[in-house]
């Protein structure tokens, strides 16, 4: 725990101080259980920290549970805002994981690095799970934002549509909201990519 910025950190260190975070909110909105958004990509976190410890990794994987995203990205800012100039440098991918389970995979592919969504793509056809690029601009901002800013290559992945947006800060985003096949898709996909992106990114 980051006790001056209230963010949950965890970091499976690679062979190198080349780095790729991983990262999802906890804090959610006064409406509903916020199981959706964004229980659903925080809670992915320490499974994915599990199916990579295992294997050999050249990347240093850093695992971040952003606090107080709701009041305006409040950790994802304070996490950037404290890199060094170097850490920047040495980030290879920040990979958000925003309100999964509502539909199959989705990318924010005009807020996202096109070369990251390009390996996304990549191993979502090698595994068969449907992926689709809906653009998520006019429903809200999410915590690729302050990496962004930074010049740090960011991908967003989430599951939400026009037709289910609505769900998100109401009383219907709770457990029922989640189709666990869906979920357990994203969950599969993001580890494949994180040892993908292990290989692949420079």
């Amino acid at each position: 725990m980051d006790k001056k910025s209230g963010n949950v950190i965890c970091t499976l260190p690679g062979q190198t101080s080349s780095t790729i975070i991983i990262g999802g909110h906890f804090d959610f909105a006064d409406e509903g259980t916020g199981i959706v958004d964004d229980w659903s990509g925080a809670s992915l976190l320490p499974s994915l920290y599990q199916a990579l410890k295992s294997r050999p990794r050249r990347h240093t994987f850093v695992f971040v549970a952003f606090t107080a995203e709701e009041r305006g990205l409040v950790g994802s800012s304070r996490y950037v805002r404290n890199m060094t100039p170097e850490q920047k440098a040495l980030t290879r991918a920040f990979v958000n994981l925003e309100c999964l389970g509502l539909t199959t995979v989705k990318v924010w592919t005009s807020r996202s690095t096109p070369a990251l969504v390009t390996r996304l793509s990549e191993v979502a056809r090698m595994l068969g799970i449907p992926l689709q690029g809906i653009n998520v601009d006019r429903v809200g901002d999410d915590d690729t934002h302050p990496f962004l800013s930074a010049h740090i290559p960011v991908i967003s992945i989430h599951s939400v549509t026009q037709e289910t947006w609505s769900i998100l800060h109401s009383p219907r985003d709770r457990m029922d909201a989640i189709n666990f096949e869906d979920y357990y898709a994203a969950y599969k996909l993001a580890a494949y990519y994180l040892a993908y992106l292990d290989v692949a990114a420079e």
